[in-house]
C-alpha cells in the first residue's frame, strides 16, 4: 500500500465530520539516527451508524531504513470491523488488507507479500459465567517469487476459531475453565491447534490454595519452495508435519497455622514436545519441574527467622542427537532478621547452591558439578533521623569441578568478597546528598596449576549524588520512616536536579608465587547531570554524561512531553552519543498521539 494513500485516508477520516466518531486517536511516530531511520503511523477511528452498531477504522503504517546495507522495509495495514451488539449477543464483519515490502542491497529483488481477509465475528454472552465465540474468514495471499523475478504466488484459503470459558465463584472457592480452536487452511499454509485451561483457587481464613493447568497441541504442515526454470514457475511442496504438544501445571499452598508461623509449598512443571514425521533428528522434549518449600516464624514482633529449599530439574531431551543434558539445581537457604529498633535491623543469611549438568548420551563426558555456598550480612541504621547508614557484607565460595579427566584443568573454586556501604543524608524535604561505595576482590584457584595459573579480580568504586527535588524528595524516597517526617506540599509544579560523579576501577592478575602481578586494569570516571521539570502539561528533561579514562564517551538524553487535549501529547527526544565528538551518531525520535 502506497504511504500517500494511507496518509489520505487518515486525513479523510479525522476531518469528516459527517461520521459523527465517538472517538479518534491517530499516532505517528519518527526515529532517526546514524543507522537506523524509522517512521510509524496509527490510526484508531470509532463511530456508531445505528443505535446497537459500532464501527472501528483502523490503520497502522511503517518504513524502516538501515543504512548499514540499504535495507528498506515496508508494512501496512488498513482494516475495518462492524459489530451489532444487543442483549447479550455480538457479531458482525471484518475486513483487512495489509502488506510487507523489504529490499536491501542483499537481494537483488525486493520481496512483497499481500494479504486479505474478509470474516465474521460471533461473541455470545450466554450467562454472566458463561461466553463462547465463533470466527469465520476468509484468506488471500498473493508473495512474489523468491526465485523467479517477475512472479508471484498466489493463495487462498480459510481460517476458523472458536473460544468458550465458564467460570464460578464464591467467596471461599474459584473456579475456571476455557478452551480454543483454531484452524487454517492455505494451499502452502496449514495447521490445527487446540488447547485448555482449568483453574482453581481456595481461600479459607489460614489456607490459601491455587491451581491452574493447561494444556495445547498444534498440527502444522511445513512447505519448502522450489523452482522450475523450464516452466518458469515455482510451487510449495509439503516437506512434513511437525505437531507440539505442551503441558503446564502450576500449584501453590499457603498455610497459616498460628499468627507467628507462615508455611508455603509450590510446584511448577512444565512439559513440551516436538515430533516430526520425516525429520525425526529434530524430535525432542523439554521438561522443567521446580520445588519450592518456605517456611517464616516470627519469634518476636522484631525477629523474623525464614528457611527456602528448592529442587529444580531440567531435561532438554533429543530423540537421535548426542546432546541431550539434564540439568539439577538443589538450594537451600536461611535468613535472620532482627529489627533492634524501629527501622533499625541487622540481616544475615546462608545459602548453598547445588547444581549438577550431566549428559548422559556423552557417556558423562561433559558432566560438571557446580557448589555455590554464600553468606550475606547486612545493616540499617538511622542516626538523628536525617541519615541513614546501610551496608551489605557479602561471601561466596563456587567449586566448579569437571568430573572426566579430559576436562578436568578447568577445576577450581572461586572466592568472592564484596563489602557494599551506603550514606543518605537529607537536608531538609527538598534536598539529599547519597554516597555508595563497592570494594570487590575474587580469587579464582585451579585445582591442577601445572596448566592454568591462580588469578585476582578486583574491584573498587563510589558515587555521589548532589539531589534536589521540589516535589520534595521526602515524598518520593520510597522510605518508609522519611515518609513520616514533616514536608511541604507541591503545587502543581516540580523542579529535580541530579548532579552526579563516579568512579570505578578494575585490575586482573596472575599469581606469581606469593604474590599477584597485575597485568590489565582499567579506569572510569563518569559526571552526569539530570534535570527533569514538570509545569502543568508540559514536561521537559535533560541529562548529559560524560566519562573518561581508559576510554572516554559522551553522551546526552533530552527530551520534551507535552498533554493537552484530554489525553493527546507530543514528545520529542534527542540522544546523541560518540567516543569522539568529530563522530557524533546524533539519535531523534518524535512521537505525536492525538485523541478527539
Amino acid at each position: 500500500m502506497k504511504k500517500t494513500s494511507f496518509a489520505l485516508a487518515i486525513l479523510l477520516l479525522s476531518c469528516s465530520s459527517s461520521l459523527f466518531a465517538q472517538s479518534r486517536d491517530i499516532e505517528f511516530y519518527l526515529y532517526n539516527s546514524d543507522n537506523i531511520r524509522l517512521l510509524e503511523s496509527s490510526l484508531s477511528y470509532q463511530t456508531s451508524p445505528t443505535k446497537h452498531s459500532t464501527m472501528n477504522v483502523i490503520g497502522q503504517s511503517s518504513w524502516e531504513q538501515r543504512l548499514n546495507f540499504n535495507q528498506q522495509t515496508r508494512r501496512s495495514l488498513l482494516g475495518s470491523r462492524y459489530s451489532y451488539h444487543k442483549y447479550r449477543l455480538m457479531h458482525g464483519l471484518v475486513l483487512d488488507y495489509e502488506s510487507y515490502f523489504d529490499a536491501s542491497d542483499l537481494d537483488p529483488t525486493a520481496y512483497i507479500n499481500k494479504n486479505g481477509n474478509l470474516g465474521y465475528q460471533l461473541h455470545w454472552a450466554v450467562a454472566d459465567s458463561l461466553f463462547l465465540s465463533l470466527q469465520a474468514h476468509g484468506l488471500i495471499r498473493n508473495e512474489q517469487d523468491r526465485y523467479l523475478v517477475g512472479n508471484y504466488l498466489k493463495s487462498d484459503g480459510y481460517q476458523l476459531l472458536s473460544d468458550a470459558s465458564y467460570s464460578y465463584g464464591s467467596e471461599l472457592l474459584t473456579l475456571g475453565i476455557s478452551g480454543n480452536l483454531d484452524k487454517k487452511l492455505m494451499d502452502w499454509e496449514a495447521y490445527e491447534s487446540a488447547s485448555a485451561t482449568a483453574m482453581m483457587r481456595w481461600i479459607l481464613p489460614q489456607v490459601y490454595w491455587d491451581n491452574s493447568f493447561s494444556i495445547s497441541h498444534k498440527e502444522e504442515d511445513i512447505y519448502n519452495l522450489f523452482t522450475d526454470e523450464a516452466k518458469q514457475n515455482s510451487v510449495y511442496y509439503k516437506q512434513d508435519t511437525q505437531s507440539r504438544n505442551i503441558m503446564n501445571l502450576n500449584s501453590q499452598l499457603d498455610i497459616t497455622p498460628h499468627e507467628l508461623l507462615e508455611f508455603s509449598i509450590s510446584e511448577y512443571y512444565s512439559e513440551r514436545r516436538t515430533r516430526l514425521d520425516n525429520n525425526i533428528v529434530r524430535n525432542n522434549g523439554e521438561f522443567y519441574n521446580d520445588l519450592q518449600l518456605k517456611f517464616a516464624y516470627f519469634v518476636h514482633p522484631r525477629i523474623t527467622l525464614s528457611t527456602q529449599a528448592a529442587h529444580q530439574l531440567a531435561i532438554k531431551d533429543f530423540s537421535y542427537a548426542q546432546n541431550t543434558r539434564h540439568i539439577e539445581n538443589r538450594i537451600l537457604g536461611a535468613t535472620a532478621a532482627w529489627e533492634y529498633s524501629e527501622q533499625d535491623s541487622l540481616i544475615t543469611s546462608l545459602g548453598i547452591n547445588l547444581q549438577r549438568t550431566y549428559f548422559p548420551r556423552q557417556d558423562n563426558r561433559w558432566d560438571n558439578d557446580l557448589r555455590t555456598r554464600n553468606f550475606r550480612l547486612g545493616w540499617k541504621h538511622y542516626f538523628k533521623e536525617y541519615i541513614r547508614l546501610g551496608s551489605w557484607f557479602v561471601y561466596s565460595l563456587r567449586e566448579d569441578v569437571y568430573l572426566d579427566s579430559l576436562l578436568s584443568a578447568n577445576n577450581h573454586s572461586l572466592e568472592s568478597f564484596s563489602f557494599l556501604p551506603e550514606i543518605d543524608i537529607l537536608l531538609g524535604d527538598r534536598v539529599a546528598f547519597r554516597q555508595s561505595y563497592q570494594i570487590r576482590a575474587d580469587y579464582t584457584d585451579y585445582y591442577y596449576q601445572t596448566q592454568r595459573i591462580n588469578k585476582l579480580y578486583r574491584q573498587v568504586g563510589y558515587r555521589y549524588n548532589l539531589i534536589f527535588d521540589s516535589y520534595p524528595y521526602l515524598a518520593r524516597s520510597g522510605d518508609e520512616k522519611w515518609l513520616r517526617l514533616p514536608y511541604r506540599r507541591n503545587r502543581g509544579s516540580a523542579f529535580l536536579i541530579d548532579v552526579g560523579y563516579a568512579y570505578e576501577e578494575n585490575q586482573y592478575a596472575d599469581q606469581a608465587g606469593n604474590y599477584y602481578n597485575i597485568k590489565t586494569k582499567n579506569r572510569k570516571h563518569l559526571a552526569s547531570l539530570n534535570l527533569k521539570h514538570d509545569i502543568d502539561d508540559f514536561y521537559y528533561s535533560l541529562s548529559p554524561q560524560y566519562s573518561w579514562g581508559t576510554w572516554n564517551e559522551y553522551s546526552l538524553v533530552a527530551g520534551a512531553s507535552w498533554n493537552f487535549n484530554h489525553g493527546s501529547y507530543l514528545e520529542l527526544t534527542l540522544s546523541p552519543v560518540s567516543e569522539d565528538l568529530r563522530e557524533i551518531d546524533w539519535r531523534s525520535s518524535v512521537n505525536l498521539s492525538l485523541r478527539f
